[in-house]
This record gives structure tokens, sequence and C-alpha cells, in this order.
């Protein structure tokens, strides 16, 4: 019976302090709601990305030959354990009529790899049937008709059926590049494998049986994909003289075919010559016999005879107008023989070059927008590793501090229940339970709205970018985990070391109230020409500040703290949002790049330089040598990178400012060596002097030289000289493609610039950089969801710990401050004795925050960094503005609230609580 109502004593505890127990349940509940829901996002999008790879059966690996693929090829990537293999064909083709480039693949419905989502109408079924990317649907309704002409293919029109989803594009906005068109992929569509008339297939598709049960963002599935993809490049490396010997035997078997069709019509075109010469000759001898006629018959003055021999003559002329319709003929014959003789010759010599082929192995994350959603889900893993972190340790230590102020409090209560006879331990239940009931509310709440609220909420937030709509909210153990024993420890843990450190006290100790901190002079005070200028009231505020540090360093940490999370926001924005910015403005500061024909140099490109230099848009322009190429490395992954090679150093700053980071790094093209981009010398551990591996678009490995490295924000680049480049390859480095420097151009410039481009038949793709400006302001918009949830809850903390703080302050001076209203202090006088404190702790708060939010963002966008992408340091100036004023406004509101309640101070009451 004492023991219950002892307990029940607890509940009206809770009652008489209903703010301070809401308010240590909100501090709790909001932390363990940020650190579980945050701490979620990134597993839960990644089991979503897991779940659409295993259902839609998405390929892990694709392989595409550079002279095609067979059924030896399949045959041979079958010898590799589990691997599942899978043909198809694959192009792209750009639709001038309706201004769109596309990406065609075949469909089989015997095929179980990438499999297609169907959206509307129906698969293909007949031979000239097309489904298409959803995205397109305006463009070409079910029912239209679609024009594809393309040698691979043996119909040239097909009928829209239906829109289907693709998983080898899983971001609807973003389809990728493409080698047609402006280099910008803007959909994808399927045709019925029987509408393709190739020997060769274009690419194929393997996934391992082995690696289905894995998490595809394992350590363990990337070791096991490397050692899959080590076999096959093995398997493959002894084909490669097979495939190309197959070529040659193919080649000369069809060149044989020709070549004795051109040699039996030599022959049939000497035999007919021979026949024109013979009727030639006898038409002269019947020409010559007829002149002699003409002469008698003349002189006889026969009519008839006259008559006969006109008629003679005519049928003479007709038959040699006719020899000479067939002489001509022959004659247009023979140079159709001798062109193909030429064809051969041409093929002969071809064949005579012909390049060992390559098969070129990518992987999974290599499919359009899959390395984007990844890094989207490894930067929120990073940020869920360190803000809700920080979030959740300003929530510990407020609450830590609180649930210790409350005891303290009852340090009157403690000692009159041990003169009372009851135990330590009956004593201690109270305030466990206390305790236990904030952390098990705020916990259960937290837990439960962030692993099944949060989440959604971001997902929702982010829109319908992927394909992948079904988002899991499952509960993530070690988060969880963490969640309890840190509300665990600022709870109970603080509840347990202030009820140890009480009741070893004897009761009478307890009963007597703690003596005041004694006042101390400080510093200022020997400043004596400052000190003597002060007032009274700011004498006693810089006393009182230095006189409670602990609460000084507490208020200005939590301040500090909630103010650095909300300015961590807004950096964390632009420092994603801005790469693209600084790495297209700050440091290439060129605006397209023109890619030439493969058969083409800047040389030979007449027509497109002739467009180049009559366009009045384009300003300046350079040829480069440029190509892309991956990076080679035992136990690394694979990194790819775009080479640009310069003839000279001529202009080259004039289109890329290098930031050398490191002093010795050279950018002099002159010298012997390549100049690689910060994130493949930290993907490789590369230094000045070491040799790294780098591999072509056909397979041929090249060991070059680093002598510099420079700051690059977006993907990786090398530099070099065209002479260096042709040294490591021995073959020629000649400038393949234009860098162009612009005014500033709309959509419909940039197109009708690129369709001026394509019309000259010498250039490939023209890309424009205002592209990767938007695809990067595209990534960082997925992120605004998390960052608007860090602002809202940063902003809703930094008000409950200033009200919880201020609190636990005008409670511990409620004495103090009853008596200078005793003394006869106005109400706005003694406001005033708390609200400087405040004003000071603030200020100090914010400008401590500043630096602990620039700290932050930094930390943040260094974890989240990827050999691939890094991002500046940005902080906006709005970022200062909004959290300063936030802060500042919360101190504000609090103020107010504490206003009120120091009216209300019972100045007797408090003075006689003592007693």
């Amino acid at each position: 019976m004492k023991k219950n109502l002892y307990l029940r004593s607890t509940f009206r505890d809770i009652r008489g302090s209903l703010g301070r127990f809401i308010a240590i349940i909100l501090i709790i509940f909001m932390a363990v709601l940020l650190f579980v829901g945050i701490k979620s996002v990134g597993p839960n999008l990644k089991t979503s990305i897991q779940n659409y790879v295993e259902k839609q059966n998405t390929s892990d690996l694709q392989i595409v030959g550079t002279a095609g693929l067979t059924k030896d090829d399949q045959t041979l990537a079958e010898k590799v354990s589990g691997t599942e293999v899978e043909l198809g064909y694959s192009f792209a083709y750009a639709d001038e009529k309706n201004d769109k480039n596309l990406q065609i693949y075949s469909y089989d419905k015997t095929n179980k790899q990438n499999e297609l989502k169907l959206l509307d109408g129906k698969l293909p079924k007949n031979r000239n049937d097309i489904v298409l990317d959803k995205a397109l649907k305006s463009t070409y309704p079910i029912g239209s008709t679609v024009k594809i002409d393309d040698s691979q293919l043996s119909e040239n029109s097909f009928k829209v059926v239906g829109y289907v989803e693709s998983p080898i594009y899983v971001d609807k906005t973003q389809k990728g590049s493409t080698i047609v068109g402006d280099g910008s992929l803007d959909g994808y569509a399927y045709l019925p494998e029987a509408a393709f008339d190739s020997e060769a297939y274009s690419i194929m598709y393997l996934k391992f049986a082995d690696l289905a049960n894995k998490d595809i963002f394992s350590n363990s599935y990337e070791d096991a994909l490397v050692k899959k993809e080590n076999q096959l490049e093995k398997l493959f490396d002894a084909r490669k003289t097979e495939r190309k010997q197959e070529l040659i035997d193919t080649a000369n078997v069809e060149i044989q075919k020709n070549q004795s069709e051109i040699d039996e019509n030599k022959t049939k075109l000497a035999d007919g010559q021979k026949q024109i010469d013979a009727a030639r000759q006898q038409i002269n001898q019947q020409k010559g016999q007829l002149v002699q006629q003409k002469e008698q018959v003349e002189a006889s003055g026969d009519e008839s005879a006259i008559r006969s021999l006109t008629e003679a003559e005519a049928q003479v002329t007709t038959a040699e107008s006719k020899l000479n319709e067939q002489e001509a003929e022959l004659k247009e014959n023979s140079k159709k023989i001798d062109d193909g003789q030429n064809e051969i010759d041409d093929a002969k010599n071809d064949l005579a070059e012909l390049k060992v082929p390559n098969y070129l192995l990518t992987e999974r994350r290599s499919n359009p927008g899959f390395e984007e959603v990844t890094s989207l889900s490894t930067r929120i893993d990073a940020i869920g590793n360190i803000f809700p972190v920080f979030f959740f340790l300003i929530g510990i230590l407020i609450t830590f501090t609180t649930i210790t102020r409350m005891v303290e409090e009852d340090r009157k209560v403690i000692g009159t229940l041990k003169a009372l006879g009851y135990r330590n331990s009956e004593i201690a239940q109270k305030y466990i339970v206390y305790a236990a009931l904030t952390a098990i509310i705020g916990t259960v709440l937290g837990v439960l709205v962030g692993t099944k609220l949060l989440p959604p909420v971001v997902f929702n937030m982010m829109g319908t970018s992927y394909v992948f709509q079904s988002y899991p909210t499952n509960f993530w153990f070690i988060p969880i985990v963490i969640a309890i024993a840190g509300a665990l420890l600022a709870t109970l843990g603080a509840t347990i070391y202030i009820l140890i450190k009480d009741l070893r006290e004897k009761p009478v100790a307890l009963l007597m109230p703690k003596a005041p901190k004694p006042g101390k002079r400080i510093f200022l005070e020997y400043i004596t020409p400052l000190w003597s200028r002060l007032s009274f009231n700011q004498k006693v505020t810089y006393r009182n500040l230095f006189r409670y540090k602990a609460r000084m360093i507490l208020t200005v940490a939590g301040i500090a703290g909630c103010c650095g999370l909300m300015l961590a926001g807004f950096g964390l924005k632009d420092s994603i949002g801005k790469s693209a910015d600084i790495q297209f403005k700050g440091l290439t500061h060129y605006q397209a790049i023109v890619t030439l024909e493969s058969d083409q140099t800047t040389e030979q490109a007449d027509k497109a330089e002739k467009v180049i230099n009559e366009n009045t848009e384009i300003k300046q322009s350079l040829p480069v040598y440029s190509s892309q190429v991956s990076f080679k490395k035992e136990g690394i992954t694979d990194q790819s990178a775009t080479v640009y090679g310069f003839k000279n150093n001529n202009n080259v700053d004039d289109y890329f400012t290098f930031k050398k980071k490191t002093k010795d790094s050279s950018t002099d093209f002159d010298k012997d060596g390549i100049v690689i981009t910060q994130g493949l010398a930290k993907a490789y551990d590369a230094k000045l002097g070491d040799t790294l591996t780098m591999q072509d678009g056909d397979g041929k490995r090249m060991k070059a030289k680093v002598i510099g490295v420079v700051d690059n924000y977006l993907g990786n680049s090398v530099y070099a000289s065209q002479r260096y480049l042709k040294k490591i390859s021995s073959e020629s480095m000649d400038s393949n493609s234009f860098l162009l420097k612009t005014n500033s151009m709309n959509d419909t410039a940039e197109k009708k610039l690129s369709k001026k481009l394509q019309d000259t038949g010498q250039v490939i793709t023209t890309t424009f950089m205002s592209d990767q400006l938007d695809k990067q302001a595209y990534a960082s918009t997925n992120l605004d969801p998390v960052v608007i949830i860090f602002v809202v809850l940063s902003g809703t903390l930094a008000l409950v710990v200033l009200f919880n703080l201020t609190n636990i302050n005008v409670s511990e001076r409620e004495r103090e401050l009853a008596t200078i209203k005793v003394l006869g202090f106005y109400d706005s006088e003694v406001t005033m004795y708390i609200i400087r404190e405040m004003i000071i702790f603030t200020i100090m708060g914010i400008l401590i925050g500043f630096g602990v939010g620039n700290a932050l963002t930094w930390f943040i966008i260094t974890t989240a960094s990827s050999p691939m992408i890094s991002f500046p340091l940005v902080v906006p100036m709005i970022g200062y503005i909004f959290s300063a004023g936030l802060t500042i406004l919360f101190t504000g509101i609090v103020m107010f609230i504490t206003h009120q309640r120091l009216k209300g101070i019972d100045m007797i009451g408090a003075l006689k609580s003592n007693e």
C-alpha cells in the first residue's frame, strides 16, 4: 500500500510539471524520429532497388562486342558456372521527323532477363509492332506509325501497340546519352526480334544464379561479381583472335564469291566486246560494199535498184546504231565491274588492316540512371550517419540535463523519504519510473513515426522520378537499438547517476538546501576602465554568466547545435546543387563539345568547321582529341574517364582552369605524362610519378605516367598532349572533336545548332553543358525532402531546447528572482534579468553554430563524395540569415512565455521553499 501510494505520487509529479514531462518526451521523440527515420531512408531505398532488380530479373552484366556477337560467344560465356546468357539486338536511331533520339532494342517473349513492365496497350506480337517508353506517349500515340530506316531491320514501318517500362532505365526523366542527334537520349523502343535482319547480335545479357540471393549493395556481391568479370575477361581475351579469324574467313568467302562474279562478268564482257568488234567489222565491210554499189546504181539510173540500195543503207545504219547502244551498255557494265573490283580491293585492304575485336563488359550500375539512384542512396546514408547522430546527441544532452535537474529539485523529498525509513531502492523507483516513461513513450513514438512515416514522406516528396514506386518501411534493428540505448542513457542513465550521488548523502544533508555557488571576480572586473562604465544590471548579468558556467556552456551548446543543424541543411543542398555550376563555370569554360565521325579528323571536317565558323553564337572553338577510357587495377572497381588530348599548350587555359591539388603537379602538356582529376587519384591512390593503366573503347590498354592532379567535381577527366597519347598507344591521336565557347543559348538555339552540325554528315553528336547542369540540378532536387525535414526538425528542436533550458534556468533561480522582485524590481526588469543572459547566449550560440554548420556540411559532403562525384563546400547567405533569424525568433517566443511565467512567481512561497 505504502509502495503503491508512493508510486502514484509519480503521476502527480507528472501532472504538476506536465510541460517538463512533455518537453523531455518531445526531445527524445524528435531525436529518435530523425535518427531512425533518416537511417531508414537509405536502406529502404536500397531495398526498393533490390526488390525491383529481382522482380524484373535485371542482368548483372552486359557484354558488347566491337565486331558483334554470335552464338559461339554465348556458348563461351555459359562456361562460367551458373551463368544465364541471352543475346539481343540494339542500336541508336535519330527520328529526325519527330526530333527524337531513340535506343532500339529487340524483344523476345521467351527471354527472362530485363523483363518489361507493360503500362498500357499490349506487348509486340507481329514483326511490325513496336512498344515505347511511356515518356514518348505524346509523340507516338497508340495506333500511330513509326518509321525506322536501318540496315539491321527487315522492316521500316512499325505500329505503336503499347508503352512499357524497362529495368535498364530506372530513372524516368534522365535516359542518359547516345551517339546520335544532340547526344541526349529521349527514350527507348522495343521491336520483335523477327524484325531484325543481322548476322551478328549487338548485346549479351548475363545473370549469375549464385549471385541471385546476395545483397547487390554488399561487398560480397561486388567481390563475387568482380571474380565473374575476371573469368569472362580471360575467356573472351582468348576468343578475340578466334573472332577476328571468323570475320576474316567470312569476309574472304564473300570476297571470293564477289570476285568470282566479277571475273565471270569480266569474261562475259570480253566475249561481248569481241562480238561487237566482229559485228562492227562486218558493218564496215557492208558500208564499203554499199558505197561501190551506189556508184554503179546511180550510173545505171535504175530506180528500183536505187530504192533497194537506200533500204540496205538504212538497215546498215540501224544495225550500227544498235551496235553503238550495245557498246555503250558494255562500257557501263565495264565501269560497274571496275567499281565492283575496287570495292573488293578496298575490302581486302580493310581486311588486312582489321583490328582484333574486343568485348566490353559493363555492370548493372552503368545502366542509365542506376548510378544516380544508388549514389542518392549513398548520399542519404552519409547524411544519416552524421546529421541525425549530431541531432540525437543534442537531444541526449538536453534530456540528461533536464532529468538531472528534476532529481536535484527533489533533494528535500528524497531526504524526507530516507528519514522516514524508505530504502534507497524504493526511493529510486519513482524517478526510474518517471525517466522510463519518458524514454519509452518518446522512443516508441519516435521509432514508429521515424520508420513508418518519415521515409514515405521523403519518397513522396521526391515525386515519381524512378520506376520503382513500391517503397518498403522496414524496421532496421541497428538504428533502433542505438536510439533506444541513447534514450535510456539520457533518461535512466542520468537518473541513476544523480540518484547514486544523492542517495549516498545523509538525510540531514539532503534536507538542507544546497549552498548557492559563491560569487567570484570575473576577468572583466580586472579591466577597470571597461568595468567601471558598465551599469549595475550589466555587471550582474556578466557575473551570473560566469557564476553558472555549466549552464552557460549547456545553453550555448544547445543553441549552437540547433543553429548549426539548420545551417547545415541549407549548406548540404547548395553544396550538392552547386557542384555542376562550379564545374562548368569555374573549371571548364566551354559550353559544348562536337564529336566527329570516327573516320573524321578536325582537318577533314571542312563542312562542320564551316558551320562552326559561320555561326554567330559561337565565339571560339578548339580542336582536341577526345575519347572515353576506363582505368584498370586489380582489386579496384573500374573508373571511367574522358580523355582530352591537346596539340599544344596554346589556348588550353581559355577552356579549362586547372586547380592543382599538389604544389608539384604539372599542367605543362609539352611534358610526357597525363594530368588526372582528384577522383581518379583518390580511387587508385595515385601520386605523381605513378603509372596507371587505361583501356580505350576498342579494349587496347595503355600505361600512362601521372604528372599532375587537379580539382574536378563531376565525372573524371584525363588531360595530355596528343603526342604523348600517340606514344603510349602507337596510334594516331589527331583531333576528333571541337570544344565550343558560345553565347548564352536557349534550348531552341542549341537544337538548331546541333541539327546544322548533324546535317554535315561529319558529326556524331553535339553535347551541351547545359544538359549536365540540368541533370545535376535534378539530382540536387531529389535531396530537397531530406533537407526540408532537417531544417524543420532542427528548428523545432531549437524551440524545445530553448524552452527547456530557460525553464531550468528559471527553476534553479526562482528564489533569486523572487528576491529581486521583493527588492522592488518591476516585472519587465525581472524579465530582462534573464533575457540579457539569453541574448548573450543566443548570440554566442549563433556564432558558434555557424562554425558547427560549416563543419557538419563539410563532413557530410566529404563522406558522400565518390570517385565520380565530389562536392564543394557552399553555404548560402540565406542559410545564415534563416538559421540565425529562426533562432532569434524562437528566443523571442521563449522569452515572451518566460515573461508571463515570471510575472506569476509567488514571492513568499519561493522565499519560504527551503523551509
